[in-house]
Formats: C-alpha cells, sequence, structure tokens
C-alpha cells in the first residue's frame, strides 16, 4: 500500500513526442497559409490586366490545399493532445493505492480498472442492523464502535437508515409468475439493514476499509462509561480477542 497526494500524475514521453510533432506541422501549415493568403493578395491587387484568371486560378487552388492540410494538421494535433491527457495518471483526492498489480511494460486495455485508491478522510461504519432493533435506531442517535480484536471504542452518529432491502425469498420465473420460498412456520429469520454511521474523528489507515467491527447504539446522548456494570466491562474487554 503506497500513499499518494493529490493530482500526483506520471506521463508517458511518447505522447509527449507525438503532440509535439503534430504541433510543429500546424506551425508548419499555419506559417504556408500565411504566405499564400500574402500571395493571392498580392495577384488580387494587380488585377485582371496585369495577370489572367487562368494564372490566378493555380494560386487560389494551391492555397486551399494548404488550408485543407493545416486543418488535418490541427486534428492530429488535437488527438494527438487527447491522448496525452489520458496517459495521465490522475490522483482523484489524497489516500492510498492498494491492491497494485501493474508492472513495467504491461498493456492496460482501455476502461480496465488497474488500481484502487482509498480516499483519505472518507471512512465510515456501515452496521447490517436487524429488522428488529431498528426501533431504536434513528437518524442523530449516537453509537459506538469498537474494530474486531481492539478495546478501543470510536464514537459516531447514525447518518441514515436504509430505505429498502432486496427480498431474496422471492423472484419471478420466465413467465412472470412469483417465485416464493418456503419457509417454517416457527422459523423466522430476521433481515438485516444497513445503517450508516459517520465516525465523529477519521482514524486514517489504522483499520483498513472491509474490516469488521462491533457497533452499540446508545440513543441520543453518548453513554457514560463510569457507570458500566462489571458485566459489561467484561464484555468490553473480551472485544479485544475478538
Amino acid at each position: 500500500m503506497k500513499k499518494i497526494r493529490f493530482c500526483s500524475l506520471s506521463i508517458s514521453l511518447r505522447y509527449q513526442k507525438a503532440l509535439e510533432e503534430a504541433e510543429a506541422d500546424v506551425a508548419y501549415y499555419q506559417a504556408l497559409a500565411s504566405e499564400k493568403r500574402r500571395e493571392a493578395g498580392r495577384r488580387n491587387r494587380l488585377g485582371v490586366q496585369a495577370m489572367s484568371r487562368e494564372e490566378n486560378r493555380p494560386v487560389q487552388q494551391r492555397a486551399a490545399n494548404v488550408l485543407h492540410q493545416l486543418a488535418k494538421a490541427q486534428a492530429t494535433r488535437d488527438l494527438a493532445r487527447l491522448d496525452l491527457e489520458r496517459t495521465v495518471i490522475r490522483a482523484p483526492s489524497d489516500g492510498w493505492v492498494t491492491n497494485l498489480n501493474v508492472y513495467a511494460g504491461e498493456f492496460i486495455t482501455r476502461g480496465s480498472t488497474a488500481v484502487a485508491l482509498v480516499k483519505q478522510n472518507s471512512f465510515y461504519v456501515l452496521a447490517y442492523m436487524e429488522e428488529t432493533k431498528l426501533e431504536g435506531v434513528r437518524p442523530g442517535y449516537r453509537a459506538e464502535i469498537t474494530p474486531l480484536g481492539s478495546n478501543r471504542v470510536f464514537k459516531g452518529t447514525v447518518d441514515s437508515v436504509a430505505a429498502g432491502v432486496t427480498n431474496s425469498s422471492s423472484s419471478n420465473d420466465t413467465k412472470g409468475m412469483a417465485t416464493v420460498d418456503s419457509n417454517l412456520e416457527w422459523v423466522r429469520l430476521a433481515q438485516r439493514v444497513p445503517v450508516r454511521i459517520h465516525l465523529d474523528e477519521q482514524q486514517g489507515n489504522l483499520w483498513p476499509a472491509g474490516t469488521t467491527a462491533t457497533v452499540v447504539i446508545t440513543g441520543e446522548k453518548d453513554r457514560d462509561a463510569s457507570q458500566d456494570s462489571l458485566f459489561r466491562k467484561i464484555a468490553h474487554r473480551l472485544r479485544e480477542f475478538g
């Protein structure tokens, strides 16, 4: 894992050279077009008496051809600039590069994923609460978060409760008819609903994204740890062992 800064970038020299060559072609045809315009203007000022229309026509054709070449050179330059911009690896924010499996000499196809960036100061907790416990969960309620294998407690606030989850017991067949799984009358499994919790303080990458934690919703206010019972203190210490 490597930490990077905002707008860190790497530029391919090959595409840079291609852009420079395209810009040189544009400059050449711009100068040539200016020369042809001056020549055509000089001939026009001489008038028909000094030069026939037949003699003037090739000059006008050469000027039009140069303008055509200039337009092609400008299009090639714009394409080279776009290709160069696409070689830039730009970090959208501070964070950590993880799962980097790219090595020198490898070819990456367009649209493929080559690296993952974990954004700094973007960590949050997603608690999967059973539907039977949602009565005591509301946006704005306080929460205690204890990472698995640690006795350190973080504080947070319930940000939102998911508005819906997928019903895995029901689906549609090829004819549009509902397919409902059978269940035992005395066994009912509660659905789990995602609850997003905003952390009061970001912890950097001390606990990687995707790791497990224990979440306790304490209500509208934080719980007073000094009034914990002996059983709760023992349970809290046991969290250190996962």
